[in-house]
Order: C-alpha cells, then structure tokens, then sequence
C-alpha cells in the first residue's frame, strides 16, 4: 500500500476513534520510513491522546516539525500540547505560526484565540474568533469562546447572544450550558440559569461547577432545601472536590445561627451542665429537653443512666446532625430525637410517658430569649411530671451601670468619621448588644446590683416591671446598664455568664439608654428593670443629682 494512502487511513481510524488501527499504520510507516513527518506527527497525536504523558507526545510532533516546518497542521498540534502543559505562550506562538501558514482554518484561529484568552489578552482573543467564524462558518466553540471573550470585557448581553447560539446549533454543548447558565445568573435571570445548569448536568454529571451553580440558583430562589438535596448528592458524586466540600459547608453554616459551634466549645457551660445531669438523672429515667442542638446535653443524660431521652429541635438539619452524632456516639437505643417545636411533642405517640427530668437550654445573650418562658411553662403542664427535676431551676440576672464608649459610637449609630450615618442606625438589632467584659474597654460607675429573678420551676408571669434607685460610686458617662446572668442548673451548680473565659459563649449584654447620662459618685438613677416575651431591658426613668 503506497505511504500516502496509509496515512489517510491512519488518520481515518484516528478520527473514527480506532487509536489502534492508527497506531499501527503509523508504526509500520516509520519501520521503513522514519523520517515520516505526516506518521511522526499523527503518532504524537494519537498516543497523547491514548495516554502518553504531553512531553513525549511532543517531542514526536517537534520531529514532524523539523522534517516538515511548512505544514500547519503541525504546528497547531504542537500548540495544542503547549497549551495542555500550561505554556501559553508557546502555544500562542505555535498557533500564530499555524495560521500563517493556513489562514482558512478556523480551528487553529478558535485555538489561538483560546491561548490569548489565558494570557489576559482578550480583545486579541475575540479578534481570533471572529476570524475563525469569518473562514469557518458555524464553528460553534468559535462561537462560545467569542462569548467568553466579549463577557471578560464587560459586553455581556452580546455575550449572552453567543451562548445562546451555541447551545441552539448544539445542544449538547456542555460549555456553551455552563456560560449560559452563569451568565444568566449573573443577569438575574435565575429561572434560565437553573435550566442550563441542569442541562449541563444531564450532559456531564461529574461538572462540579455546574452543581455549584445550581445550588446558588436554588438558594437565589429562596429554595435552600433544594440546594442543599443537590450539594449533598454533588459531593456524593465527586467527595475528591473541594469546592463542592466547600459550598456543601458553606450552605450548611447558614442554616444554623453561628451561636452553636462557640456554645459547644463553652467548657464552662458543659461542665456545669455535666454535673447537674449526673445529679438529676437516675437509672432508667425519661428525660425530656427542648433544643437538641448538637447533641451534647441529650447524651450526656444517656451516659448519666437515662433509660430513654426525648428531645426536639425546631431546626431541621439541626436534628439531623444530631440524629447522626447520637448514632456516632452509640447512643441511638436511648435517645430519640424529634425534630418539631416541643409544643408540638405529644404524649403516647412521641413520649410514653411524662417526663421524669426535663432539661432546657433556650438561653440568649441577656438570659431571656423569645418566649422561653411560655416554652417552658407550656413543657412543665404538658409533658412533664409535677416532681421532676428541671435544669435549669433559676436565674439571677445582675446589673451595673457602665461607661463604654467605642460600643457607645454606635448604639445607636450616629455621626462617624465626621459623616451622618445615623439612617443606618435603621439595621442596628434592637435591644441589648452583646458585651465582652473580657476584651471591651469599659468603666463600671456603680456596684452590681441584683436586678431580675427568674424560677423555672413555677409559673412566672410573661412580662413584669418593677423599680431600682442605682447610686453611682465614680465619675463618669453612664451609657446604660451591662447585665449579666447565673444560671443555677442545681442546688450546688451555678454557671456564671459574667466569666470573663475566652470559651464564655454568652458573654455579656448591654443596654443603652436613648442618650448618655453624666454622672458622678453619688447621684442616683430611677431605673425600671423588667422583661416581656422577647427580652430584658432597663429603662431610665430619672436622674438625681447628689
């Protein structure tokens, strides 16, 4: 068979995907003919392509080269390997040198154009896509990679155009899906997004970025349980990506208020909590606790001895965690964990019985979070015995009236840097900010004072007022009333939120009065300590000179 007819079918096979028909033509090519450029060439080519590591398959294609250096295709082979190994510069060259020598081949123009685009030269780019559109017409990468370019400089509703052309004239293009996709994401237009996102993961299921951007589409959409279905089945998929790892842990931090990993590491809480645990609960006891959280407190009331604890938590993926780590920890005969609201826990269907012990952790920054009180009267008449054991039984809540005044800058916000920003005041949280005694520069005017008591084994009233004179020991401006609580889980177990520990999760509160109060030893301030049914506040009724 004459050389030439050899080669085509070489080059046949390779195009039909018999790497080993063309491997084998051009083997006995080169056995009587070595220096075959055209064999030398395709070789280089197929064997890249079945497996050879980029550098050997080079150096087949650079013998091609030296044997032939008028022959384009060469030359855009060896830019394509090039640019395989990251040398973009040699790439461009190398298609430069292609095209050159063949201006009417759009693919060595989409090619160098795609080397551009790396090295951040992208009007030359889109120049290098036009023309391969301009000498190949319909060549649909040309088409997409025109789209990439004219995105990268801002020129976004013609990129859009492209993209959209591209998946028309080739719907199985996974590339021209994924930038339609993200560009319309972009756009705000999530509903297209969400379909080419998907589309590009029916072509490929193993394009992570595709799953990502479904996931953001999703979560645009105020669908996050949808998301966070398609992350989780992602990382499934492809456990080896980081990104995907990433947005898994990412859509999952936002789910949960950011309270819970500081609490869990709060060596002071837990090891009160412990002890008043091991103090309540006794063998084969049915332990109620409202809050699952991460499972902490539940499990240590199995290894105390329970016989059953029930729990609840209102957070879906909160409670699933939590049904995993009760598992994890070997604790799944004996904990069973609900996720609903307690209030709607109910007796013979999610507990047997009432509850021998009932343990609660629904405590804030300033000791009182919303509704806790009717929360836990509403546990103590429903679900609970009229003896058991509640932890925790009390709290004291104390005060002290304080100078703070970077905190002071802005609560409220008012004129910072010489601006008025007071309009932003608007997004300040109501209520008490959070206080670290610890870290906060602050001057304390007044000795503590006993300030609110709260007994959770009773029924307390959802709101209450009552007035405190608070005489000032030193000179100063007052800016309100730092707070603190203990939390007295037993007789013997007290937890002090006023710890100035670095694991102290809680730390302090303080509430701000409307305006400043100067102040100096002796004068007093008529103050109205009370609660509602979402906090605690202290109102400044009067101020007495001495």
């Amino acid at each position: 068979m004459p050389a030439i007819l050899a080669i085509e079918d070489a080059y046949k096979a390779a195009e039909a995907g018999d790497y080993d028909a063309a491997k084998r033509i051009c083997g006995r090519l080169l056995e009587t003919e070595p220096d075959h450029a055209e064999a030398l060439h395709l070789l280089g080519v197929v064997a890249y392509q079945t497996g050879l590591q980029p550098q050997e398959a080079l150096a087949l294609i650079e013998r091609a080269i030296a044997i032939d250096p008028q022959n384009a295709r060469f030359h855009n082979s060896r830019g394509a390997l090039h640019y395989a190994l990251n040398q973009d510069a040699e790439a461009a060259a190398s298609f430069e040198r292609s095209t050159a020598l063949n201006p009417r081949d759009g693919t060595a123009w989409n090619n160098l154009g795609n080397a551009l685009l790396r090295m951040d030269r992208v009007a030359e780019a889109e120049t290098c896509f036009r023309q391969a559109l301009a000498v190949t017409r319909g060549l649909i990468t040309a088409i997409n990679n025109l789209g990439v370019a004219l995105r990268r400089q801002g020129r976004l509703d013609t990129a859009l155009i492209c993209f959209k052309e591209a998946v028309l004239h080739q719907p199985d293009y996974l590339d021209a899906h994924f930038n339609l996709a993200e560009l319309s994401q972009r756009l705000d237009d999530v509903a297209t997004a969400e379909v080419h996102f998907r589309r590009a993961i029916e072509i490929d299921p193993d394009c992570a970025p595709a799953h990502g951007g479904l996931a953001q589409c999703l979560l645009d959409q105020q669908r996050g349980a949808e998301a966070l279905a398609v992350l989780r089945a992602a990382t499934e998929r492809l456990p080896e990506d980081e990104e995907l790892q990433f947005a898994l842990r990412l859509h999952m931090s936002g789910m949960v208020p950011a309270w819970h990993i500081p609490m869990i590491n709060d060596d002071e809480r837990n090891a009160a909590y412990a002890r008043a645990v091991e103090r309540a609960v006794r063998p084969g006891d049915l332990v109620f606790e409202i809050g699952t959280g991460s499972g902490l407190v539940a499990m240590m009331a199995a290894r105390a001895g329970a016989g059953l604890v029930v729990t609840c938590e209102a957070v879906p993926i909160l409670a699933e965690v939590a049904k995993a780590t009760v598992a994890r920890n070997g604790y799944s005969d004996r904990i069973k964990v609900l996720s609903k609201r307690s209030t709607q826990v109910t007796l013979g269907e999610d507990m047997p019985q009432k509850a021998d012990v009932f343990m609660s952790e629904l405590i804030n920054i300033g000791m009182l979070a919303p509704n806790m009180l009717p929360i836990i009267q509403h546990a103590r008449a429903n679900l609970v015995k009229p003896d058991a054991r509640i932890i925790p039984e009390a709290a004291v809540v104390w005060g002290q009236m304080m100078q703070c005044d970077h905190l002071a800058r802005i609560n409220p916000v008012r004129h910072i840097d010489g601006f008025d920003l007071s309009a932003f005041d608007a997004f300040r949280s109501p209520g008490y900010a959070q206080l670290d005694l610890g870290a906060d520069p602050h001057h304390m005017l007044s000795h503590r004072f006993r300030a609110l008591d709260f007994d959770f084994r009773v029924d307390m009233r959802e709101a209450d007022l009552h007035p405190l004179a608070v005489i000032a020991t030193e000179t100063g401006i007052c800016h309100g009333i730092a707070f603190w609580f203990d939390l007295v889980l037993d007789a013997e177990t007290i937890y002090r939120s006023e710890s100035r520990s670095r694991t102290n999760h809680w730390k302090q509160a303080m509430h701000f009065f409307p305006e400043p109060v100067p102040v100096k030893p002796g004068d007093r301030l008529d103050i109205a300590a009370g609660y509602d049914n979402t906090r605690i506040f202290f109102n400044l009724l009067g101020v007495h000179a001495r």
